[in-house]
Parts: structure tokens; C-alpha cells; sequence
């Protein structure tokens, strides 16, 4: 068949120039012609390409680290410990020891004892997505209806759907490193390639350049997460700006997890929902702000096609998000009260985790600019994040996030801002005196 003849044509024109040294990057332009000559569609060639070169990556070597899913794992050994009886300071999760707003719980309690706990819409409750589109019209200047929402499970489902609703097998996936390793594992779950920018300390966290770089052809989707998990920054406007007119230029998504938008304490950060670009997904979760991870509620904003799409991804994962969960997350947003408590009080503990951090010889850290986070730098050589933090457990009690859990950190660490301020410095006492001993048995 002339279509199967084709294919053969392309591998052999892409081997080719393959065996000569180049990157299928650097040959991308020239493998899209030579598909036109052959008629195929740009769509599919794009596809194909990006999955050969994820092939070709593989049959090289090249790893996929999976580093970030070990931090599960790590993290339920610290709570085994601490149901054993032993005085733990657990600081490597994401999860704020405040609960669900009283409120929340009653509406929960309510909701069950009316019986509002049988099936409902895959998109949502509508009082939830009226409050959630009128939430932020009034916040960033704009006009969103409950068809532009969609509740899910959580962030982790809406990023889940967007990876599948948006893209399709080949395209690449832009993650910017340091970055929550779901991110990644998902994509590759989707068979979808995934292309890492790596950002650093010395360069202030900022992706823009790096993202330049990286562009391709194939690239469909961006990943944004401002405020960030794990470094804490908080991106200026000009930046936001900017990456969404690479964006347009190469008609690729951005997904922005706003999930810490409410925790911005150096100036407000930007949203994409102020910018109306066409090809954007947002999401957020009541979890942080309100302290209802165990909830597993949250939401995206998209086009209302999209959006649907969402809820018709997630129907076939897990139906529905309870009606009684739905119903808490909905008095939950409307107790600002308690979500404006709990943004500064963690706000405050970031300065104490900067102030205790800063005392140390061996940490460079930067002043915290958001989210729930410090991401320091650890000036030891040869600094091993994995090796060292389940000795700082064993030792001294004391739970860290390995920095390699978020890409090629590996003399980083994270530290999350989720217990109260004395128990933060006494565990920030302890982790500097485990990094002199670690530096002591290397010399340093």
C-alpha cells in the first residue's frame, strides 16, 4: 500500500539524518516537508515524530525519571513512625495542619443527613460552578458562566484531564523544572512526549528564556504553575506575558495550576484567565486555602467544549464528585474569613522557615515569595538530597522533600510551611545540625 511505502520513506529519511548526528529537533523542519511531499497530514507527522523520538530516546538510554513518586513512599514511612509514638516534624508534604472551615464540615454533615449523597452531574453541582465563574469575574475582570466549569477530584484529576482532553499521543508536554512530578508522570501515562525546562536558583527561578529554547513544533501544551511547588516563586507579569505569546506563536495550550494563587505575598500574581488567551486551562483546589485536601474537590475553567470534555474524562475514571463534598467546598468559599486566616498564617511561617534557614553556613535560600514552600540550596559538594533525608528522619526526627523528587535538584531540598511556628524552629534546629554532621563525615 503507497501509505505503508510512505512511512518507510520518512523512517529512512529520519534515520539518515539521525545517524549524521542530528537531534530530531534540529531536523524537525525538514522531516515536516518530506511529510507534505508524501502527503500525510502536518497533524499526524507531528504525532509521529514526537513519539519516534521518544522511542529513539529510549533505545539511547535516555531515563525517565520517576524520582518524584518515591516522596509517597517516603512520606508514609514518616507516618508509620509517628503512629509508632516517635516525635516526628513532618515537613515534606503539601499539607497544612489547618482543617476544612467549620462551615465546610456542618454543609458536609447537612448534606449527608439530607440524602444528597446518590449520583449527580460529572460537571458539577450548578451552585458550585455559579459561585465558582462568579467568584473570579469579580476577581480578575472577567465574565465566566458555570459552563465555563468543571468540579474534579482534586488538581491531580483536572491536570489528569487536561493531559488527556488536549493533546494526543506524540505531542510534547512542557514542564518547567523544579516542578511537581505529576506533572510528567502523568503525561508519559498518556503517552504524550514530555520536554523539561530546567530553571535554577542562580537565575532567580524564571522559565522564559529556557522556554524559547525548548520550543518546537510539537510541543502542544505548557504547564504553568505560579506561585510554584516547589521554589515558591511567584512570576512577574512581563514573564506571564511573555510565555503566552510564545504560546500563541506556536498555537500550543497553556494549563496554569493555580492551585496557590491565594498564597502571593510579595505582589499579586498574574492569572491566565485576566489575559484571554483562547487556548488556556486553568485550575485550582480547595485543599491549600482551605485546608480540605482530603476533600479531593477542584475545579478548572475552561471553554465550555473543554470543559465538558473534562467532566466526560472524568465520568469514565470515578462518575462523580460526591454531591456532600461538592456542597462543603461551596460553603467553603464563601468563609473568606477562614481562607484569608490561613494564607497569612502561612505567610508568617514562611518567615520563620527563611529566618531559621538564613542561620546556616551551608543553605542558601532566597526570601519567600509564595506558595507553601522553601526550595533552599545546600552548599555541601556532592550533596546527595536522597541520601540525606532519610538520615535527617532516622536521626533527628525531622521529614524534608528530597530536591531530586522535582527534577535535577539533587542539592536542594523542600520544606513545607505546615506546622506551627515553634515546632518549625525547633525542626529547622535539628535539620541544620543533621547537614553540619552530614558535611563533617565529607570533610566540608
Amino acid at each position: 500500500m503507497r501509505w505503508v511505502k510512505d512511512i518507510e520513506r520518512l523512517l529512512e529519511l529520519v534515520k539518515d539524518l539521525i545517524d549524521k548526528g542530528f537531534t530530531l529537533s534540529e531536523i524537525l523542519d525538514d522531516a515536516l516537508e518530506s511529510c507534505g511531499r508524501l502527503g500525510l497530514s502536518d497533524e499526524f507527522c507531528r504525532r509521529f515524530l514526537g513519539l519516534l523520538d521518544e522511542e529513539l530516546e529510549r533505545i539511547r538510554g535516555v531515563e525517565k525519571a520517576e524520582d518524584g513518586l518515591r516522596l509517597r513512599m517516603f512520606a508514609a514511612k514518616a507516618m508509620e513512625m509517628q503512629k509508632a509514638g516517635k516525635e516526628v516534624f513532618r515537613l515534606e508534604l503539601g499539607e497544612p495542619d489547618f482543617s476544612a472551615p467549620e462551615r465546610a464540615v456542618e454543609a458536609a454533615v447537612q448534606a449527608l443527613r439530607k440524602g444528597l449523597s446518590k449520583y449527580t452531574s460529572s460537571i458539577g453541582i450548578r451552585e458550585l460552578r455559579e459561585a465558582i465563574a462568579s467568584k473570579l469575574s469579580e476577581k480578575y475582570g472577567v465574565d465566566l458562566k458555570p459552563d465555563n466549569v468543571a468540579i474534579t477530584a482534586g488538581g491531580t484529576l483536572a491536570t489528569y484531564a487536561a493531559i488527556q482532553v488536549l493533546t494526543k499521543p506524540g505531542d510534547e508536554v512542557m514542564v518547567i523544572d523544579p516542578a511537581w512530578p505529576l506533572y510528567a508522570h502523568q503525561a508519559r501515562r498518556f503517552d504524550r512526549r514530555v520536554v523539561k525546562v530546567e530553571t535554577s536558583f542562580e537565575d532567580g527561578w524564571n522559565p522564559v528564556e529556557k522556554i524559547v529554547e525548548k520550543m518546537t513544533k510539537l510541543t502542544k501544551m505548557i504547564i504553568l504553575n505560579y506561585p510554584n511547588n516547589p521554589t515558591g516563586k511567584v512570576l512577574d507579569r512581563r514573564s506571564f506575558e511573555k510565555i503566552i505569546e510564545i504560546a500563541e506563536e506556536n498555537n500550543a495550550w497553556i494549563m496554569s495550576d493555580e492551585v496557590y494563587s491565594d498564597f502571593s505575598y510579595n505582589r499579586r500574581a498574574p492569572s491566565i484567565l485576566e489575559y484571554g488567551y483562547e487556548r488556556s486551562y486553568y485550575l485550582n483546589s480547595f485543599s491549600k486555602t482551605w485546608g480540605m485536601t482530603g476533600f479531593r474537590v477542584g475545579y478548572v475553567v475552561a471553554d465550555p467544549e473543554i470543559a465538558r470534555k473534562v467532566s466526560m474524562a472524568q465520568s469514565t475514571a470515578m462518575t462523580c464528585i460526591p454531591e456532600f463534598v461538592q456542597r462543603a467546598a461551596l460553603a467553603a468559599l464563601m468563609d473568606e474569613e477562614s481562607a484569608k486566616r490561613n494564607v497569612e498564617l502561612v505567610g508568617r511561617r514562611l518567615k520563620v522557615l527563611y529566618e531559621e534557614l538564613s542561620k546556616s553556613r551551608l543553605i542558601d535560600v532566597k526570601p519567600p515569595e509564595g506558595a507553601m514552600y522553601i526550595f533552599p540550596k545546600i552548599r555541601i559538594d556532592g550533596f546527595d538530597s536522597w541520601d540525606f533525608a532519610p538520615k535527617l528522619l532516622e536521626e533527628k526526627g525531622v521529614v524534608v522533600a528530597p530536591g531530586a523528587c522535582f527534577g535535577r535538584y539533587d542539592d536542594h531540598l523542600r520544606i513545607s510551611a505546615v506546622l506551627d511556628e515553634d515546632r518549625l524552629r525547633e525542626a529547622i534546629k535539628r535539620l541544620r545540625e543533621g547537614l553540619e554532621e552530614y558535611a563533617e563525615l565529607r570533610g566540608v
